[in-house]
């Protein structure tokens, strides 16, 4: 029986926090920025809205708050991620929902998928860290999307014209994106793909690879020899 006993304190500590869903009253935004490595559904088309689902006490740290028209997501004060086993607990699923955004800015390691018409005159798109950020239905007259780090950004729609950057080993899936004239920089390691319709410049200062579906206009400056293949495939490879 003392076996028994004594294992008992280790067991309830093992067991984990029960699950719950937090609301949160926001107002109307047109801009996100998440802070931490939070895994963050936005849902466009719909009235302002926000949920958070998991462990209560990683809800209960979240710091989910509109500051002008900046939706910003990030831990509190007490930081969620030290407390729980092995001093971290699982991050929080949040879902957001507005009518229309023109910006999204994560930094960390944030998991970010956006649903809904992704529409806009300008949509600015930033990654910094090791998280990823997938957006497959832009239709935009402009877009800028922007990976520093190691993360990963996924692209589909359409754009007029598109500006990819990547910088360190960042990667930017972006061939389902139908560009028509098209600007990319790559420093690095990384990897981009994207498509053109009419025009495409593409410069590299790293060994990273560019592909450029389509048949553009091409426009190559590889500093440090890195491969670069523009206007040579014409089909996009089926997703």
């Amino acid at each position: 029986m003392k076996p028994l006993l004594a294992a008992l304190p280790l067991f309830c500590l093992a067991t984990p926090a029960a699950a719950e869903q937090r609301s949160f009253a926001i107002g109307s935004f047109d801009r996100v920025r998440i802070d931490g490595p939070f895994r963050v559904i936005v849902t466009l088309g719909g009235s302002p809205n926000a949920t958070a689902d998991g462990d209560a006490r990683a809800i209960g740290d979240l710091d989910l708050r509109v500051d002008g028209t900046t939706l910003i997501v990030r831990a509190g004060l007490s930081g969620w991620g030290e407390q729980g086993g092995n001093g971290r607990q699982a991050a929080p699923m949040v879902r957001v929902s507005t009518q229309a955004i023109r910006s999204i800015v994560t930094v960390g390691a944030a998991q970010v998928t956006v649903g809904g018409p992704f529409r806009g005159q300008r949509l600015d798109l930033s990654l910094t860290g090791s998280g990823t950020l997938a957006a497959p239905t832009i239709d935009a007259d402009q877009l800028f999307a922007t990976v520093l780090g190691s993360g990963t950004m996924t692209l589909g729609g359409r754009a007029a014209k598109v500006r990819l950057t990547t910088s360190g080993t960042a990667s930017i899936a972006a061939a389902p994106l139908v560009a028509g004239d098209l600007t990319v920089r790559l420093d690095g390691n990384g990897m981009i793909d994207a498509q053109a319709r009419y025009t495409a410049a593409v410069t590299t200062s790293g060994l990273g690879a560019v592909t450029i579906y389509g048949k553009p206009a091409c426009t190559v400056n590889a500093v440090a020899g890195g491969p670069v293949s523009c206007g040579k495939i014409e089909r996009v490879p089926a997703q």
